[in-house]
């Protein structure tokens, strides 16, 4: 009789995606048909690197690495190992490791925004030289540290709900503490080994502005004139975006999300989980010991 072919389940070939050994990293980089992305966004987080990358998508440049991929997998391609290899490549010293880890994490995507990914622009321009540049700039530096300090230092100072929900043995909440990790070295290999904790002291404000200022002027510095698009979040939109990488301007406006409202909305959300966690423990530990006390004769 004929046998049934085994087929293997699509979330197992999905969760495997980035498990790769050195000799396919290498056959990565060395391979210039692998080098996909064709646009790369460099502005740090809170610039607008969010409402780049649903801009992208629309612009038929997708699908689009961000952070939310890493947490969330929205676009469907798995990064299980995303955290750990971003985390590997923060610590490492040898450039050709440091490219190597590059193609490997990137090698499934278009085009990418947001940190992690956008911490390593001398890296991207090594492995991706032919690829196309963008810099979400805020109007100025207090812009960006009002958005900053409202949004991602309003998640980092709520330590308590936060390392609850990061102990859930579900996703993506398994995911949290390993992000949490990685973008401690990622942003100390760009702070001189200061972290967020550093960025979000209201004493360090003057020093975090100079470092945004600083880092979009590095950012002009070293990118060909003619392959950076320095996009002014809040005041530039599709027509300024789809000139740059020659396609048709959409007839929709261009789009605004992950707002530090939305990501205010997010926080409570991950409250309102951590109490739930809380209470279903309380739950069982009061109830588990009467359920299992001997009865009384």
């Amino acid at each position: 009789p004929d046998i049934a072919p085994v087929r293997i389940p699509s979330h197992l070939l999905r969760y495997n995606r980035h498990v790769r050994t050195s000799s396919q990293q290498d056959k990565i980089i060395n391979n210039k048909n692998e080098k996909k992305m064709k646009v790369i966004g460099l502005g740090p987080a809170r610039s607008g690197t969010d409402s780049l990358r649903s801009a992208l998508k629309t612009l038929g440049f997708g699908p689009t690495y961000h952070m939310k991929e890493i947490l969330f997998e929205e676009s469907g391609l798995s990064t299980y190992n995303d955290a750990d290899l971003w985390l590997k490549l923060a610590l490492a010293e040898d450039e050709t490791e440091k490219n190597k880890l590059i193609a490997t994490i990137l090698e499934p995507w278009n085009s990418g925004v947001d940190w992690p990914m956008s911490a390593f622009p001398e890296q991207l321009l090594k492995v991706y030289p032919d690829a196309k540049f963008i810099l979400t700039m805020r109007s100025s530096a207090e812009a960006w540290y009002n958005s900053l300090t409202g949004s991602i230092c309003k998640i980092e100072s709520n330590n308590w709900s936060v390392s609850i929900v990061r102990k859930i043995p579900l996703f993506p909440f398994t995911r949290m503490k390993r992000v949490n990790i990685m973008m401690g070295a990622v942003v100390r290999s760009q702070l001189e080994g200061d972290n967020f904790v550093h960025m979000c002291d209201p004493a360090k404000m003057e020093a975090t502005m100079k470092w945004y200022d600083d880092w979009n002027a590095r950012i002009q510095r070293i990118v060909p004139k003619d392959q950076l698009l320095v996009f002014k979040t809040g005041e530039d939109g599709y027509e300024q975006l789809a000139s740059y990488l020659g396609v048709a301007v959409p007839e929709k406006p261009y789009p605004s999300v992950n707002s530090t409202r939305e990501v205010k909305f997010a926080l409570v959300q991950i409250r309102l989980v951590a109490l739930l966690v809380v209470a279903v423990w309380l739950f069982f530990s009061r109830n588990v010991g009467a359920w299992y006390s001997p009865v009384d004769e």
